[in-house]
């Protein structure tokens, strides 16, 4: 099994979720299904309520996380109130699944082990097995456990062929083939392929799915060296596949590679590079950047191979531009209606989170840059090869970070599960302890509790009088931001705009709007409570609001949000919501009397310890929107910048650590404003 463990990390196992009985390989988005739904919904009443929700949650599961786990939400609480033990699982069901895409394992190990064992109680095997098979999944990508990962896997299909469910049998043994495939065992791959044949010689199996079959066996020729075999399999999984389509042409893409490292072990190298230049073309008509950082990569082998380092050293940099593309984005495709679709073979069974994307990525950049040092040195051009190998190390430990926290989440899930066990040892100790504590002088236990309170009431006491100042002041600084965030008038125009898609029968962009509004305003609440946030979550909140404000503003600015390659921003925490007051004041003083069309850039990068966070708009300064503003309204004050500058000072003194921030007005060269720049520098 330790072998398993060794491979098993970089990839996911699940059978796929199934509300009905229907394959869904590629996890299609339902937004239609939804939208019918929500048509019938006000109209449900109790536990068909509950059924109505629960399958809107499951229809947008998959891309819409945030909307499905707030329906999920809504479904649970309602089927708590109404005692309703169906819609409670599949409630759970669905918010253990949404919490397994955000990366929360340990969230949805909870989740799902309490909604198996009320499927087990209703007795619906079909959900039992699908819960099961969400454990697996989680045990084995999260890298908890898993050997427990792949014998609940076994068990799901104990289960499947009890209940004759060809179609969850088949789903699972061509999952458990890819696990013992990629781990590189292929007796025991080949034993599961043989029997999903089996299997689905009685029905007709998915199309993506079968091609897979075909390209395992492939795989299991190569695992053992019978290259030949390997490569007539591998081209006949490839003439099943239709480049016309977008999700075959993915993984027509991935096969072609697989092709051109299979010759290269034959010694083959011009077939390679055929099969490897035909992917990339492939994988470059719709942005896959991942089919086009691995043929890159395999063409700088090539070429390397070849004797030919000056086009080695060229693909090595077209691996660190794809590289740098899927870091930064956390997808698998530049084009973003393509976001849903597969992009590496993987997802038939689970669709990958975006930071195994960049650990991924930052795989492939660290090949690259081994290859580059490796060239430079043939060529004694060491101080070359040494820059080179610095960049190699700061990716390195990006990786090795990825994988601490695989380690962390283990830890922490065995603590937790040696807590609960030794909550229930304790529970029986504290039992006994107390009956003999109630035998023996209740004087002197009197006594102890009496001291016990006097000592921590006065180190309360003490605690209290050097902390309640500043707490004060942080509760204080958060109202005032949370009042200066979500403003009656930002409301109300949010509101109003939803009612006029309503009105104007645009139902999905209403739907959308509103959701986003409401991811919104949770993130606001939510940070509002807290005094750091990761820079990711920030730019997500950033991102949510500017997107709402042009619906409001149509056409009134654009906006750009730059994040310095060296910020990894997942790692990163700030204080939340620092620049949303003058982003804001950029939109509705800077831009609304502007006759053109006005432009925020928003800019994160690193100077030495500190981040600076920029906010530029190009709008008409701040001398003159206080002259427009005054004239309508008198009595008008600006707290934002006051309520900022006290904030800052608060947490400097908090948190220990400097915050600075400084305004300015942008002037060209003849004195006129042309904008506002605000720069705030944190060090992190």
């Amino acid at each position: 099994m330790n072998s398993v463990k060794k491979y098993i990390g970089l990839f996911i196992l699940i059978g796929g979720v199934h509300y009905s009985a229907s394959p869904q390989v590629s996890f299609p988005l339902e937004l239609k299904k939804a939208d019918s739904l929500q048509q019938v919904l006000p109209s449900s009443q109790g536990s068909e309520k509950v059924d109505v929700l629960n399958k809107m949650s499951y229809a947008l599961i998959r891309h819409y996380s945030n909307r499905s786990d707030s329906l999920a939400s809504l479904s649970l609480k309602l089927a708590e109130k109404l005692d309703y033990k169906e819609g409670k699982a599949m409630a759970l069901f669905c918010k253990g699944t949404n919490a397994f895409i955000s990366g929360d394992f340990i969230e949805t190990l909870n989740m799902l082990y309490e909604a198996v064992d009320l499927f087990k109680e209703t007795g619906d095997t079909a959900m039992i097995i699908d819960t099961y098979f969400q454990v697996a999944e989680t045990y084995i990508f999260s890298g908890t456990d898993t050997p427990e990962g792949i014998r609940i896997g076994e068990k799901c299909i104990q289960y499947s062929i009890a209940s004759d469910d060809k179609l969850r049998t088949a789903r699972m043994y061509s999952a458990l083939q890819y696990v013992w495939g990629l781990s590189g065992q292929a007796d025991k791959s080949r034993y599961y392929i043989d029997k999903y044949k089996s299997v689905t010689e009685k029905f007709t199996a998915h199309k993506l799915e079968s091609i897979m079959i075909e390209a395992a066996i492939g795989r299991c020729y190569a695992i053992k060296g019978d290259y030949r075999k390997a490569i007539n399999q591998c081209l006949k999984a490839c003439s099943i596949l239709h480049p016309n389509s977008i999700e075959e042409r993915a993984f027509l893409s991935q096969q072609y590679s697989s092709n051109g490292n299979i010759y290269l072990k034959l010694g083959k190298p011009d077939s390679a590079f055929y099969y490897y230049t035909h992917r990339l073309e492939l994988a470059r008509k719709n942005q896959h950047y991942y089919g086009s950082i691995e043929n890159t990569m395999g063409l700088a082998r090539y070429y390397h191979l070849v004797k030919d380092d000056k086009n080695a050293e060229v693909y090595c940099d077209s691996v660190l531009y794809f590289g740098k593309k899927i870091d930064s984005s956390g997808s698998f495709y530049g084009i973003r209606e393509y976001l849903k679709l597969l992009g590496i073979s993987g997802e038939i069974y689970m669709p990958t989170t975006n930071a195994f994307k960049r650990y991924y990525a930052w795989k492939m950049m660290a090949q690259a840059y081994s290859l580059l040092v490796e060239i430079h040195q043939s060529h004694d051009m060491y101080k070359k090869a040494f820059e080179i190998n610095n960049l190699y190390t700061s990716i390195q430990d990006s990786i090795v970070g990825y994988q601490k926290r695989k380690e962390i989440l283990d830890l922490q899930y065995k603590y937790q599960s040696t807590q609960k066990d030794n909550q229930i040892l304790l529970l029986s100790q504290e039992n006994q302890l107390q009956s003999l504590k109630i035998s023996q002088n209740r004087f002197i236990l009197l006594a102890v509790g009496v001291v016990i309170v006097l000592v921590v009431l006065i180190l309360l006491l003490i605690l209290r009088q050097s902390k309640i100042r500043s707490r004060e002041q942080v509760t204080e600084f958060k109202q005032k931001l949370l009042r200066s965030q979500m403003n009656p008038h930002f409301i109300f125009n949010s509101l109003t705009s939803v009612q006029n898609f309503i009105i104007t029968h645009d139902e999905i962009k209403a739907s959308v709007y509103l959701s986003r509004f409401s991811d919104l305003v949770r993130s606001i609440l939510n940070n509002s409570m807290v005094e750091q946030i990761t820079l990711e979550e920030e730019i997500a909140t950033i991102e949510n609001y500017l997107e709402l404000q042009k619906v409001r503003f149509a056409d009134k600015f654009d906006y750009s949000i730059e994040v310095d390659e060296t910020i990894t921003p997942e790692n990163i925490l700030i204080p939340p919501m620092l620049a949303q007051p003058f982003i804001e004041n950029s939109i509705e003083h800077g831009f609304k009397n502007m006759k053109t069309k006005g432009c925020i850039l928003i800019r994160f990068k690193m100077d030495k310890d500190k981040i600076l966070y920029e906010v530029e708009d190009d709008g008409i300064g701040r001398q003159k929107a206080r002259k427009i503003l005054n004239k309508l309204d008198k009595d008008h004050k600006s707290l934002a910048t006051t309520i900022t500058i006290e904030r800052i000072k608060v947490l400097n003194k908090k948190l220990h650590r400097k915050i600075s921030m400084n305004i300015e007005d942008l002037k060209n060269n003849e004195g006129k404003a042309i904008g506002t720049k605000v720069v705030f520098a944190v060090r992190v």
